[in-house]
């Protein structure tokens, strides 16, 4: 007997039909809890029957793992990519904010099932969770640090910027509306500028009029930037 294999067409209607339940699940999680939501509400909200998602999906908790797996370690392969491809810290950064911010905006829902259901998860999924989050923020730490020894970047800990810049793009999923005033793609930029002017060096150096706490600042950062290299000199 000839084996069936499934065509390109049955392929991708599959995949349809598995995001269009996970985005039906995403919705019924965020309004009625995960608790509060059965198969049976997932089916009634899209159409269908019970068994029709039984067949891609064996319990609400695997759904919940899906979508666990599919934002984290999206953002994990991301961020290891641009680091991967590109050598200047600052153009590293803009990347990686550019993809992280794309990613959450694109897929808001999902992203907010993860972060507030996470207890939900068994213990090897909350673990490979835990591990992509924390590649993504070891990635961008790694970009702003090396933007601090070349100059690029301010003098601030690394780790603390990171953490801020990732919760400004996660965040992103609560508040962004894509029917808004501002398009997709604006939003996006919107973020970069932010993300990058919290970190860059400021370029003018003149002394004017009030600025000379900021002329200070930028003094203690660039000892802080020469001492940092002296102790990493051979034989320091």
């Amino acid at each position: 007997m000839a084996r069936s294999v499934n065509s390109p067409q049955k392929t991708v209607r599959r995949e349809l039909l598995q995001d269009s339940i996970m985005e039906a699940a995403s919705r019924l999680f965020i309004q009625r809890g995960f608790q509060g939501t059965s198969m049976g509400d997932i089916a009634e909200a899209m159409g269908v029957t019970r068994t029709a998602i039984y067949y891609y999906f064996r319990n609400k908790e695997a759904i919940l793992r899906e979508l666990t797996s599919g934002i984290t370690e999206m953002a994990a392969k991301l961020a290891v990519g641009v680091t991967t491809e590109h050598a200047d810290p600052e153009e590293t950064l803009r990347k990686l904010v550019a993809q992280h911010a794309s990613l959450i905006l694109a897929n808001p829902l999902q992203f907010r099932v993860v972060e507030r259901n996470e207890e939900q998860l068994s213990p090897s999924i909350k673990k490979k969770a835990e591990a992509s989050r924390r590649m993504v923020l070891e990635r961008f730490s790694a970009a702003i640090d090396a933007g601090i020894r070349t100059g690029q970047f301010r003098n601030v800990n690394a780790k603390v910027a990171a953490f801020a810049i990732i919760g400004m793009c996660n965040w992103g999923a609560w508040w962004f509306n894509p029917k808004g005033a501002l398009g997709f793609d604006d939003v996006v930029k919107t973020i970069v500028d932010l993300a990058m002017n919290s970190v860059l060096r400021v370029e003018e150096r003149q002394l004017r009029d009030g600025s000379i706490g900021e002329v200070v600042r930028q003094l203690r950062d660039d000892l802080s930037v020469l001492e940092r290299r002296i102790s990493e000199l051979p034989g320091s």
